[in-house]
């Protein structure tokens, strides 16, 4: 991708100090009773141990001390942070000094009525009632759209009810106006979201009005993850690096092929999905095997008869073949080491074979 320096501490302080849309942070903080920041959790690479120590200088210029601030990871449906999970992602001073806690999604929920689109809204509480509301994630491309702003709202603290009803019945053309309206009804003041570079340095970071600001992020993101996505080629390796702890996020490398995959591929050609997965396949309650929503998506790849056949290969250490088939598909050919990989595409394509590799592939951007 195209990519960016690291803007360092000085383009963090930039970032609040040029607020998008709203007043700087310090200010809104003035008068409230307390405040709530939703991070996002290990699946995600948001450097919250860079970002968090000026959330709470702003928030202290406005009058809010540290007892007066509490972090509440949006885990959604993924499994709960443990202690030393949260001292890697925002650093062990911050886990000693504020209220931390996990989100759950199924209880502590408060109700706060249905969407335009009858979806039921169930929040986290603690940041359901909380005076000041802040979502500190992060902007990358997600196919059809980008991730961040108040998508780590929902589905990040909501209820299993509105995340399943979320990506279950909201019309895709629909799905982003969804999570700002939700965000509206909700509440939501502030949203602080960095751009990373593929060494997981903070290449820009947008400050503000979740919406304006979000769509300022979009606007830097549609330049600053651009990548060169060539065509008719026979093998596609996209590595789910920096979303790839578990097997439950490993298909997020595809995210730079957007929905060209099989145009961009000859036909017979093969996608490869590299990703370490540290934490073997991982947990999610709502996407995870044989769960509705994944024998829905499953049931659609089994409907794609009669479109350009691309084989899928997931390579991965710390997977095994028992993994794959229920959330993946029965045709996704596991392979534990990369000798395994090469002599398939060797076998398939041969020893002169058209190749595009992405490094990054979870949060390159392809275009639309």
């Amino acid at each position: 991708m195209k990519g960016g320096e690291d803007i360092g501490d000085e383009g963090i302080r930039r970032a609040f100090a040029q607020s998008i849309g709203a007043p700087p942070l310090r200010d809104l903080a003035k008068g409230r009773r307390d405040a709530a920041i939703l991070i996002d959790d290990l699946t995600r690479p948001t450097p919250s141990y860079r970002i968090l120590p000026y959330v709470l200088k702003e928030l202290a210029a406005g009058g809010l001390d540290d007892s007066q601030v509490r972090i509440v990871c949006a885990v959604a449906s993924h499994r709960p942070m443990t202690r030393q999970d949260f001292v890697k992602k925002i650093g062990l001073d911050l886990v000693e000094r504020l209220h931390v806690i996990n989100h759950n999604a199924y209880g502590n929920l408060e109700f706060y009525g249905n969407s335009s689109e009858g979806i039921p809204i169930w929040i986290n509480r603690d940041f359901a009632r909380s005076d000041l509301k802040i979502a500190a994630g992060m902007i990358t491309p997600r196919g059809s759209f980008f991730g961040g702003g108040a998508k780590l709202l929902i589905p990040g603290a909501c209820g299993l009810q509105t995340i399943l009803a979320t990506h279950s019945h909201v019309p895709n053309d629909r799905f982003r106006q969804h999570i700002d309206e939700v965000a509206q009804i909700a509440g939501l003041h502030y949203i602080v979201n960095p751009l990373l570079n593929g060494q997981g340095g903070i290449m820009a970071m947008v400050a503000g009005d979740p919406e304006k600001a979000y769509w300022q992020g979009v606007r830097l993101g549609k330049d600053l993850y651009r990548t060169e996505t060539p065509e008719d080629i026979d093998v596609a390796v996209c590595n789910a690096w920096p979303k790839d702890i578990e097997g439950t996020q490993a298909g997020m490398a595809r995210v730079v092929l957007g929905g060209k995959g099989s145009q961009l591929l000859k036909d017979n050609g093969t996608i490869v999905i590299t990703a370490a997965c540290p934490e073997g396949f991982g947990f999610h309650s709502t996407t995870g095997p044989g769960t509705r929503w994944r024998e829905r998506i499953l049931s659609e790849v089994r409907d794609t008869a009669g479109v350009p056949h691309v084989r899928t290969i997931l390579f991965s250490p710390n997977l095994n073949k028992y993994d794959i088939p229920a959330y993946f598909g029965k045709s996704t050919i596991f392979c534990k080491s990369w000798s395994e990989v090469l002599s398939i595409l060797e076998q398939e394509h041969g020893l002169h074979a058209k190749v595009a590799v992405f490094p990054c592939g979870a949060m390159q951007y392809g275009g639309e």
